[in-house]
């Protein structure tokens, strides 16, 4: 696998006034932007102890009492991206619309770039909560990590190939010598891909791999023949597409089905035992934002509630925003699972054990205690 050198993206100055106060950091610098300015080298250097010195605040237990007011205090969420991309919109409007306060947390954000970075400072105290999919999850757990699923916030696959017309995939066999783009090596996008190809019948390695920027600046890579597809968030496969017209676009899922694409909210024993009531407010305030967008079928008030306090590409773009955002729709809720956020054990199970078929890890002893639903509003 090549890895071409990736500027680092510039920091975006967050909107509105910030929602986490300063803690250790400084009164210059807000919790939200800390990851965002420097990245995974900020986990890299920070020691375990340095890390859960700036977790969320707020004392355990005490209930919530709906009255707008942060009685339960700070609730910090570990973002593997930044919050430049609508695949976050459920966490965001939590945010911009006060569905946070209403159950008694103020709801902020750190950005660890990178799932297991994410994961990393979660289980050190930086955060209370994070969110992965099923092979991160489990990975996780394979090297003796406490991580524990306690939501399910995208019940399918949703990111996309993007590729230039005159060279399309339609099928997994086409990748075939094909060299394709992915946001980061042995991430979770590197082994949705592969698993897509191996269900599919075809050799993942057969297919070259290489890191790019998750953005329709690849097109450029495209068009000069370095790659041939790459692949992205819907938003930015729909922002590419509104912006050349040579391009196209499949779902990856789309491709051959793969049962361990989801993604969870997920946290760790001890934050259940220490901050179950916390965890618990988080889980409401986002039940909330899923049924509020679920509710706005045109996604005219989300969309009003989102830009009052978030500004990029995707968002400020009404048709792409529109065409993201009924992605994340369709992937909150369906027929055969239509609450917000529930975990369905049989497929998680099945999820499980499509990991281990698949050689991904070893066989998995009750996989059942890797997750729970009692966090969640009755």
């Amino acid at each position: 696998m090549t890895r071409p050198t990736i500027p680092t993206p510039r920091p975006r100055a967050a909107q509105g006034p910030p929602r986490s106060g300063p803690g250790l950091l400084g009164r210059g610098l807000s919790r939200r932007t800390l990851f965002r300015g420097f990245g995974a080298g900020v986990l890299a250097v920070a020691g375990a102890g340095a890390l859960a010195s700036c977790g969320a605040s707020g004392g355990s237990g005490g209930g919530t009492d709906g009255g707008g007011e942060a009685s339960l205090g700070e609730v910090t969420y570990i973002s593997f991206l930044p919050f430049e991309t609508l695949s976050f919109a459920a966490e965001m409007l939590a945010m911009a619309a006060g569905h946070d306060a209403t159950h008694g947390i103020d709801l902020g954000y750190e950005v660890a770039r990178g799932t297991s970075p994410s994961l990393q400072a979660m289980i050190a105290g930086a955060g209370l909560v994070a969110r992965c999919n099923t092979v991160d999850l489990a990975m996780a757990r394979a090297q003796g990590q406490d991580v524990v699923n306690i939501a399910t916030i995208a019940r399918g696959p949703a990111q996309r190939i993007n590729f230039s017309k005159e060279r399309p995939i339609t099928a997994a066999e086409d990748m075939v010598g094909m060299t394709i783009g992915i946001p980061s090596e042995g991430g979770s996008t590197e082994n949705n891909l592969r698993l897509t190809l191996e269900n599919a019948g075809v050799d993942s390695e057969q297919v070259n791999l290489q890191v790019v920027t998750d953005n329709p600046a690849s097109w450029e890579m495209i068009r000069r023949g370095q790659i041939d597809g790459y692949i992205s968030s819907p938003d930015q496969s729909f922002l590419l597409l509104d912006m050349q017209a040579g391009a196209d676009a499949i779902v990856l899922g789309d491709l051959s089905p793969v049962i361990s694409d989801r993604q969870y909210f997920v946290t760790t024993d001890q934050h259940i035992q220490e901050k179950p009531d916390q965890l618990r407010a988080f889980l409401a305030s986002l039940q909330d934002s899923v049924t509020f967008m679920v509710d706005d079928a045109d996604r005219t008030k989300t969309l009003q509630a989102l830009r009052e306090e978030n500004s990029f590409a995707s968002l400020d773009n009404d048709a792409v925003a529109r065409s993201a955002l009924d992605v994340q729709v369709q992937n909150f809720v369906n027929d055969e699972e239509p609450d917000p956020l529930v975990t369905d054990e049989e497929i998680w199970l099945a999820s499980i054990e499509e990991l281990v078929a698949t050689g991904r890890i070893e066989p998995v002893e009750a996989p059942e205690s890797w997750m729970t639903n009692d966090l969640l509003n009755a």
